[in-house]
């Protein structure tokens, strides 16, 4: 049973362990917060220095994963970007990325001279990457972390991402559970810039940050606790202490009421748009519609003013029906009736039960793809 609540957050960096630890048998952790509050620290800290156990950091591309590891690349320009620069200022230590392959690496402990003096601390690898290695064996990796699984809106979004990320899971996860290990932990870690990315809707929790976006404030943040299925969610805010330091600065006093002040220092889904969701009583409405997408069923009904109403209450009445798992359907739809439901929209004349079914309908030529 699904359990949302808000906490009051204190005046600290956020710290995964406290999570992990009050759900040890939970496989998924997804933290979305402001920017600069501890989150890839935090996972990285807990797997490489407290509990010493290896782990694989995920990141998108192949260029990612080879920007990391360009200090460790002797023939690379020895431009530090090492998710660890900062563990390594603050605890002594030089662990530093190398490459291994492309899209692939390893997080290892330096000498002085960058040369590796000890056993493998983590894996770094690309979602580009993760296909070739599926015939291969992780087994030591006790997590993995995905770092800014939340595409940036100027980023290439690809939705077919969120499976690249359930298959490098199943691949790195394999037979632990028939040789009595612990499952896997997926971390996921992002800054709220959007919430229908396509490793929650991957992971079908889009609906889930929705509502928890439309509860959250600047001194609170909101959790949800999902101990049948083994998920925790998190959203936070930035600290007092951070946003007051940050309100003495002038980047803070021209960007504060912009949509990218309010997604970064209010973490907000400011890029997201929640006016079309919620309910609406059916009285009145008939229904016009329904579509069959993955294993949901959708109703559209409309009404005499020419409002619609899209929802999972069904009718047995006999109405246009179009399974979007069909390609042939998929493009019916969208030349017969889609056209005029995002009209409605635009136009304020659309309500959608869940921000899934709102998604699903105004951004669906860039979700099918096609000409």
């Amino acid at each position: 049973m699904k359990r949302f609540y808000k906490e009051l957050w204190p005046d600290t960096y956020y710290d995964v362990k406290k999570d992990i630890e009050e759900h040890p048998d939970y496989w998924l952790f997804i933290v979305m917060g402001g920017r600069h509050v501890g989150k890839t620290y935090s996972g990285l800290n807990y797997y490489a220095f407290e509990k010493k156990l290896p782990f694989m950091f995920i990141k998108r591309t192949n260029d990612d994963v080879r920007l990391i590891c360009s200090k460790g690349n002797k023939e690379g320009m020895n431009v530090d970007v090492d998710p660890f620069k900062s563990l390594n200022r603050d605890k002594g230590t030089n662990i530093q990325a190398f490459p291994i392959d492309t899209g692939l690496g390893g997080f290892y402990p330096c000498d002085e001279d960058q040369n590796i003096n000890g056993a493998m601390t983590g894996y770094i690898m690309s979602l580009n990457a993760g296909g070739k290695y599926k015939g291969s064996d992780f087994y030591e990796c006790e997590a993995m972390i995905f770092d800014e699984f939340a595409p940036k809106i100027y980023d290439r979004n690809d939705r077919g991402e969120g499976g690249k990320v359930l298959d490098l899971y199943g691949t790195v996860q394999r037979d632990r559970i028939l040789r009595e290990r612990e499952e896997l932990k997926l971390i996921c870690f992002s800054n709220s810039v959007n919430v229908y990315t396509p490793t929650l809707a991957e992971l079908e929790v889009v609906d889930d940050v929705a509502y928890m976006a439309t509860q959250q404030d600047k001194v609170n943040c909101v959790c949800m606790d999902n101990p049948e299925e083994g998920i925790f969610i998190r959203l936070i805010p930035i600290t007092e202490k951070q946003r007051k330091a940050e309100e003495k600065t002038g980047f803070y006093k021209h960007m504060k009421n912009t949509r990218w002040g309010a997604m970064a220092w209010d973490n907000e889904f400011s890029y997201n748009d929640f006016s079309c969701v919620g309910s609406v009583a059916l009285k009145g409405y008939r229904p016009v519609i329904k579509l069959i997408y993955k294993k949901a069923k959708y109703y559209i009904y409309v009404n005499d003013e020419g409002c619609y109403y899209m929802t999972d209450s069904k009718t047995l009445a006999k109405v246009p029906e179009y399974n979007l798992n069909l390609e042939r359907d998929i493009r019916r739809f969208y030349f017969t009736d889609c056209y005029d439901l995002i009209d409605a929209i635009t136009e304020g004349r659309m309500k959608f039960k869940n921000y899934t079914m709102y998604d699903l309908i105004y951004n669906y030529k860039l979700r099918f793809k096609f000409s």
